[in-house]
C-alpha cells in the first residue's frame, strides 16, 4: 500500500510554535506526532510514503530519513503554496492502485487496510469522525482519476467538502472511532490527554507505567516529595525537584529539569526545557524559553533563564563559543588599542565631521517576531554605504576596512554584541527587506565581523553570493569552521586571494 502525507504545516498556528521545528514534530507524549503517524501507517501495511512538505522541510527529512529503519521507502516533495498543496498530488499519483491521502496533523483510529477499495471505481473512501457529523479527518482513499480532478487552488476544508459529496453519492463514508488532532496548541493538549488516558488504541508509548496512568522513562530522578497526579508522563533523563506536582494530563519531555515547588498540569514541556522554582503552569506548552498560553492563544519569550530556559547541548555550546569570542575580542582589543588610538587621531586631523559612526544592528540569533528583536550600536570609523552593504570588515578593500571597520568592531565583540566570525551585521530595515526564507535563516545565525561572503567573494558580493554564503555558514557554523574563515580572511588580506 502507498500513502501520500501532506505535512506542509499550513493550518498550524505557527506563530505560537517554536521556530525550530514544524508543528507535526512537536512530541505527542514520547515522540514526534509525525513519527507516531508514520509508525501507525506502517503497522497497518503501508510500505511506501510520499511526503509533501513546505515549512522547515529539512527538519522533517532529518527526523524520518529514507524509511529504512521501518523497512519502508520515503520520498519528499516540496509544495510551492503551503495552504494549497493539492496540485502536486497529480504528479505523484499513478494509473494503478488507489492511494491513501493523509494529513500529517491528524491521526484517526481506523484500519485503512480494512477499507482499502479493490478498484478505482470504489473510490473515494472518506474517513469521518464518528458522532461529529461531517468532520473530515483528512484521510481518504483516492483513485488516480479523482486526484487528477481535485481543484488546484482549494484548501483543506474545500477538499473535504468536495470529497464528502462524492463519497455520499457512492456510500463510502467510513467513521473513525477517535481522532488525535495536532492543528492547534489546544488540540495538542487534548490529544496527549487521550493517549495518556488510553482512549486511543494502536500507539506504543515507551517508559514504564510505575502506577496506573503514570509513566516513567529511564534515568529519571524523582524527588521523594514530588507528587504525580495521573495521567502523567516523564521522559528520559529528567530531574524532578522537591515538592513538584505533575498532573493531571502533564507530559515532560526528555532532558528536562523542574525545580522545586513547580506545578505542571494540562501542559506539555518540550525536550530540553528548564522550569524554574515555584513556577505554576496550567494549559501551557513550554519549549525552552517559549511559553504558549493555550487558553488565550498567546506565545511569549521569557528572557530570564532562571524562569524558563534551554538545557540543550547546542545552547551550552553556543554559550561557550560566545564566551570564547568575547575573550578573544577583548584580547585583540587590548593589543590593537594603540592602532585604534592612532587611527582615531589621524582621522580627526585628516577629515571633517563625526569620528565614530553608529549603526543599530539586530542582535543575533533572534526570534522571527519583529517586536522581540534587540539591537546594539555597531561602531565604525566610517559610515556604511551602498558600496559596502551588510559588510562588517572586508579584506578585499585592503587594509582600509581593517582600520575603519574591523578595529572599532572589536569593541562590539568584547561586549558580546557579535562574534569575530558570523553572518554580516544588518539593521532592522535591512532584515525586513530580506525574503521570508532568507530572514528566517539569517535570524537563526550568529552575527560576526568576518563573514564567509567577504572571505569568498570580497567587498561587494552579489545578492545570490551573499545568500548562498550565509546559507552555507548557517549549516557549517562551528569553531573549526570559524578558524578556517579567519585563516582565509588573513590570507586574502595579505595576498588578495
Amino acid at each position: 500500500m502507498r500513502a501520500i502525507v501532506i505535512a506542509t504545516d499550513s493550518r498550524h498556528q505557527s506563530s505560537l510554535l517554536s521556530d525550530r521545528l514544524p508543528g507535526v514534530l512537536v512530541p505527542l507524549v514520547d515522540r514526534p506526532f509525525l513519527q507516531h503517524l508514520v509508525e501507525y501507517l506502517i503497522d497497518r501495511g503501508v510500505a511506501e510514503i510520499d511526503f509533501v512538505l513546505s515549512h522547515l522541510p529539512q527538519r522533517i527529512e532529518q527526523a524520518l530519513g529514507d524509511g529504512t529503519r521501518w523497512g519502508s521507502r520515503f520520498r519528499y516533495h516540496l509544495a510551492r503554496d503551503a495552504a494549497k498543496p493539492y496540485k502536486i498530488l497529480k504528479s505523484l499519483s499513478r494509473d494503478s492502485d488507489p492511494v491513501l491521502l493523509v494529513h500529517a496533523d491528524r491521526l484517526p483510529q481506523i484500519d485503512p487496510k480494512a477499507h482499502r477499495p479493490e478498484n478505482q471505481e470504489q473510490c473515494p473512501v472518506i474517513f469521518n469522525l464518528d458522532g461529529s457529523g461531517k468532520k473530515w479527518t483528512g484521510w481518504a482513499w483516492l483513485s488516480h482519476q479523482q486526484i487528477a480532478a481535485l481543484p488546484d487552488d482549494a484548501e483543506f476544508e474545500q477538499i473535504g467538502n468536495y470529497l464528502e459529496a462524492l463519497a455520499l453519492q457512492s456510500g463510502t463514508l467510513v467513521d473513525a472511532e477517535a481522532l488525535l488532532d495536532f492543528e492547534t496548541p489546544e488540540q495538542m493538549i487534548e490529544s496527549q490527554g487521550r493517549v495518556l488516558q488510553k482512549q486511543f488504541d494502536g500507539l506504543m508509548v515507551t517508559g514504564q507505567e510505575a502506577e496506573p496512568g503514570a509513566w516513567l522513562s529511564r534515568n529519571v530522578s524523582l524527588h521523594p516529595t514530588a507528587r504525580l497526579v495521573a495521567p502523567v508522563f516523564i521522559g528520559e533523563n529528567c530531574r524532578i525537584g522537591q515538592g513538584v506536582q505533575l498532573g493531571p494530563n502533564a507530559v515532560i519531555g526528555a532532558d528536562c529539569i523542574l525545580e522545586k515547588h513547580s506545578v505542571v498540569s494540562n501542559s506539555m514541556i518540550l525536550p530540553g526545557s528548564y522550569v524554574g522554582e515555584g513556577i505554576e503552569l496550567d494549559e501551557a506548552i513550554v519549549d525552552r524559553n517559549r511559553l504558549i498560553n493555550v487558553r488565550v492563544g498567546i506565545a511569549v519569550s521569557v528572557a530570564d533563564n532562571f524562569i524558563l530556559g534551554s538545557l540543550s547541548d547546542e545552547h551550552i555550546g553556543n554559550w561557550a563559543n560566545g564566551l570564547i569570542s568575547k575573550v578573544l575580542g577583548l584580547f585583540l582589543l587590548v593589543i590593537a588599542a594603540p592602532l585604534i588610538l592612532i587611527t582615531a587621531i589621524w582621522l580627526k586631523l585628516a577629515r571633517r565631521g563625526t569620528l565614530l559612526h553608529y549603526t543599530d544592528a539586530i542582535k543575533l540569533p533572534a526570534q522571527n517576531e519583529e517586536h522581540e528583536w534587540r539591537t546594539y550600536r555597531l561602531l565604525s570609523f566610517a559610515p556604511r554605504t551602498s558600496e559596502t552593504p551588510n559588510i562588517g570588515a572586508s579584506p578585499a578593500s585592503g587594509w582600509r576596512d581593517v582600520f575603519l571597520f574591523l578595529l572599532p568592531g572589536l569593541i562590539n565583540v568584547a561586549r558580546g554584541d557579535l562574534r569575530m566570525v558570523g553572518v554580516a551585521p544588518r539593521s532592522r530595515d535591512e532584515v525586513l527587506a530580506l525574503s521570508s526564507d532568507w530572514r528566517a535563516l539569517y535570524l537563526s545565525a550568529k552575527g560576526g565581523l568576518i563573514t564567509e561572503a567577504c572571505v569568498l567573494y570580497g567587498a561587494n558580493p552579489s545578492e545570490d553570493e551573499l545568500y548562498s554564503s550565509e546559507a552555507v555558514y548557517a549549516v557549517n557554523a562551528s569553531m573549526m569552521h570559524d578558524l578556517r574563515l579567519i585563516g582565509g580572511y588573513i590570507r586574502r588580506l595579505f595576498t588578495g586571494r
